[in-house]
């Protein structure tokens, strides 16, 4: 068992290799590259000794210095572990700390557990697309989903790009074209995302298709976004087709 001394020259050692790689480490790249040699223990410590782990980065995450509460957020990020403690002291980083909290929020991509799902939720209503990617793989009950939906519909059509396709995604996860075709069909007529005019070929053809020419009648066919429209468009003339020849058989 590691002693109160022990432990307090770990946490230095942290605390100095931490302000060292931050001085030089390029902020594009993950410390798992960056700084290879400590990761790999920091990593192993996760894996050998959680109890341990999470002192360690309960006293890091709560340094005075700046320098080390971000690097060691930047060695979680790296980390493959899933743990409701470490949850916590990430997402009190996120609140407390809003000059932390975009790289708190991405840490949480991989420690992240249900336990503060209520926090996720949080932020995802607050436009943080980073929680809103993280809660659609949190939900579980109807509550829960139907609050991620009522969120991703808020920002179906948002400015930002990330936003938008977080919304998207959870949309597609837990609702239908269907319900949400009017919805993504005026993010398609904003933005003419790639994506989005992919969505709607699950959509109602009655819904969408007429709308769709009308917008793909705008755009020069050189460009993209008209291929994009005539593949969706293709679809759904192909599905039209087929519904009122059901509906022919049937009468």
């Amino acid at each position: 068992m590691i002693t109160e001394e022990e432990f307090e020259q770990e946490v230095q050692f942290y605390r100095q290799a931490i302000v060292e790689t931050a001085a030089r480490a390029d902020p594009r790249f993950s410390w798992e590259n960056e700084a290879p040699e400590l990761f790999a223990r920091f990593d192993a410590l996760s894996r050998d000794d959680l109890t341990h782990f999470r002192q360690l980065c309960g006293r890091l995450l709560q340094d005075e210095q700046y320098e080390v509460r971000l690097g060691t957020i930047q060695l979680l990020k790296s980390c493959r572990i899933r743990d409701n403690e470490l949850s916590f002291l990430l997402m009190y980083i996120a609140l407390k700390e809003k000059n932390l909290r975009e790289e708190a929020l991405f840490a949480l991509w991989r420690v992240g557990t249900r336990a503060v799902l209520p926090q996720f939720l949080r932020f995802a209503d607050q436009g943080y697309s980073t929680a809103l990617y993280i809660v659609r793989h949190l939900l579980r009950t109807p509550e829960e989903i139907e609050q991620g939906i009522v969120i991703a519909r808020k920002y179906i059509d948002a400015q930002d790009y990330e936003l938008r396709e977080a919304a998207l995604f959870l949309l597609q996860k837990y609702s239908s074209m269907e319900r949400e075709a009017e919805r993504v069909l005026a993010a398609v007529q904003k933005y003419l995302d790639e994506l989005f005019i992919a969505a709607l070929r699950e959509a109602p053809p009655d819904i969408v298709l007429g709308p769709l020419k009308a917008l793909r009648a705008t755009i020069e066919a050189k460009y993209a976004e008209y291929g994009d429209l005539s593949a969706t468009i293709q679809k759904l003339e192909q599905k039209k087709a087929a519904e009122e020849q059901q509906s022919g058989d049937r009468h």
